[in-house]
């Protein structure tokens, strides 16, 4: 029905295809940044495919009846779950620092000196990740669902599915590129997407982004994810900065433990 009005079809068409890059971008983002605290980001990856799946799944099932997801809970769970990761990712990343600098004081790390840890389990990955599949889903297939009402159903689906497949081969392309820069760096910059994500959805459970005017351009309202952006910026800043104070606070350490040569 949609194609018999090629502009509107086309632009239904747009429309889907971006609504699900922009989301879905997210639970790419948060599943690098869970998976670069384990040893494979498979766990995080099949989670976030999970929840993305099961929620087309219904939203192909029921309709319009997924729209009535209660949709704040599940993003207060998320948002819990990435403070979790988090912090754990940060007490990760600050040793890895860590060791990296005692290595060029000619320093070598033991299992003793607290710079070893397990990783996550594959569970807590899997069910984090999911959640972060099952939040964006549903906020992209409620605009999906109002495009289907107005008679632009195929041009929904089409949409969904071309943005998924480019996300998945965009996923795919930098997975390996991801995984050969230095560890370091590739943590910091995790921890602080998971702080920024976490910042994010707690502030939508509470519904503060929607208590903020955001401006216009060209007649569409900026969406609330661009508050990702700043606090991106902040958690990066935040995050270095804890970095700093713990290299600091070790080399006093070691100036401290060193045997004085005053005679």
């Amino acid at each position: 029905m949609g194609f018999l009005l090629p502009g509107a079809a086309w632009g239904a068409l747009l429309v889907a295809f971006l609504i699900t890059v922009l989301e879905l971008t997210e639970v790419v983002a948060v599943v690098y940044a869970i998976g670069a605290g384990s040893r494979s980001m498979r766990p995080a990856a099949a989670g976030a495919s999970g929840g993305v799946v099961l929620v087309a799944l219904i939203a192909l099932g029921t309709g319009v009846a997924i729209t009535r997801f209660p949709l704040q809970y599940t993003l207060v769970g998320a948002a819990l779950l990435l403070w979790g990761f988090g912090f754990f990712l940060l007490r990760s990343t600050l040793r890895t620092y860590l060791r990296e600098a005692r290595k060029k004081r000619g320093i070598q790390s033991t299992k003793r000196g607290g710079l070893e840890e397990p990783g996550l389990s594959d569970h807590a990955l899997l069910a984090g990740s999911f959640s972060v599949g099952v939040v964006e889903t549903v906020e992209a297939v409620v605009v999906l669902v109002a495009l289907t009402a107005g008679g632009f159903g195929l041009e929904a689906a089409l949409g969904f599915i071309l943005g998924g497949i480019l996300l998945l081969g965009v996923g795919v392309t930098l997975h390996e590129r991801i995984r050969r820069l230095k560890v370091p760096p590739l943590k910091w910059v995790a921890t602080s997407l998971l702080f920024t994500f976490a910042v994010f959805w707690s502030g939508e459970s509470a519904g503060l982004w929607s208590r903020i005017t955001f401006p216009t351009v060209g007649g569409v309202v900026v969406p609330a994810d661009v508050v990702l952006l700043p606090v991106f910026a902040v958690a990066l800043a935040l995050v270095w900065v804890a970095i700093a104070l713990r290299l600091r606070s070790d080399r006093r350490a070691d100036e401290a433990r060193a045997p004085s040569t005053t005679p």
